[in-house]
């Protein structure tokens, strides 16, 4: 199922950078991509024209196929329909999706020649798009940074996705940082990882270098699934975090990501969005050299 989609989506190896709203910007998609994974553009809350001009600048860095990712609770300025226009005009080779329902999106981006990718955090809720027609499904574990959908952490998720939407390829995502982990995914079968907090940790990565460093310094233990608030979406909508260790300071009640023009004091006070997977992050390379590290071995899978 690996190769096959592979094969399908015209990449190499089956590494799949998530779309982290914000801070997973053309730079980062393109060094992926071009490392022989598949990239993605991160834009919630982008404007349309700003997902359109990101969509230019990734091709003009990659001749290789990438990916856009829209969440439409922050659907940008202009909203998610005015988002989905400009992907279906641009026609990125994926489009992945996540918190809704998609049927009317996946229909349209298949009109356009585009694969759909959804994120789903139950059995349920891949059925249903399967169902929508989604082509491929990203089940996510608790473990995941940022916004997690489901309850359930990824090894009790990803056989019960599997056997719900057979014979459709799932991706596993969810604390996955090394070759050890995606390994231990694809045994279980899944088709790939998809991988968010370890290409944070990248030169390319649209994140303030507080951020990063953040990353490198955190441990899984200081992570936290909660359901507080998250900056831009409604109080209780869950989330994984790296919990600022200022217990004094209220900003450590805000919950996000923060990128390379805002304030210093933001990086260092905010709790930011973090998988579980956070350990084994100790530098900050190039993304190719992050896309290799992921490449399992075939004895390994």
């Amino acid at each position: 199922m690996s190769d096959q989609l592979c094969v399908r989506l015209g990449i190499d190896v089956p590494v799949y950078q998530a779309g982290m709203g914000g801070v997973a910007g053309p730079e980062l998609a393109a060094g992926v991509s071009n490392a022989g994974g598949l990239g993605h553009l991160g834009c919630i809350r982008r404007s349309a024209e700003d997902t359109r001009a990101w969509i230019r600048e990734a091709k003009a860095l990659t001749d290789k196929p990438f990916g856009v990712n829209l969440v439409p609770p922050g659907g940008g300025v202009d909203g998610f329909e005015a988002q989905l226009a400009v992907v279906l005009e641009e026609k990125p080779a994926v489009l992945s999706l996540f918190w809704g329902e998609f049927s009317d999106a996946i229909s349209r981006a298949h009109d356009a020649g585009i694969v759909t990718m959804v994120q789903i955090g139950s059995a349920d809720e891949a059925k249903r798009a399967a169902d929508a027609g989604a082509d491929v499904l990203i089940a996510q574990g608790t473990e995941a940074g940022g916004h997690v959908r489901g309850e359930s952490k990824l090894a009790d998720l990803l056989g019960r996705v599997i056997e719900a939407v057979a014979p459709l390829p799932v991706l596993a995502g969810g604390g996955l940082s090394t070759a050890d982990d995606v390994s231990a995914v694809m045994r279980n079968g899944a088709a790939g990882p998809w991988v968010g907090t370890r290409f944070i940790a990248t030169q390319e990565a649209f994140a303030h270098p507080i951020y990063k460093q953040r990353l490198v310094e955190g441990h899984g233990v200081d992570t936290h699934h909660a359901r507080a608030y998250s900056y831009g979406w409604p109080f209780g909508t869950p989330y994984r975090t790296l919990r600022s260790r200022r217990y004094w300071d209220p900003l450590r009640w805000v919950n996000g990501g923060v990128r390379p023009h805002d304030k210093d004091s933001y990086a260092r006070r905010f709790s930011l969005y973090c998988g579980s997977g956070v350990d084994a992050i100790d530098d900050i390379p190039r993304a190719a050299e992050i896309v290799a590290r992921l490449t399992p071995e075939s004895s390994d899978v």
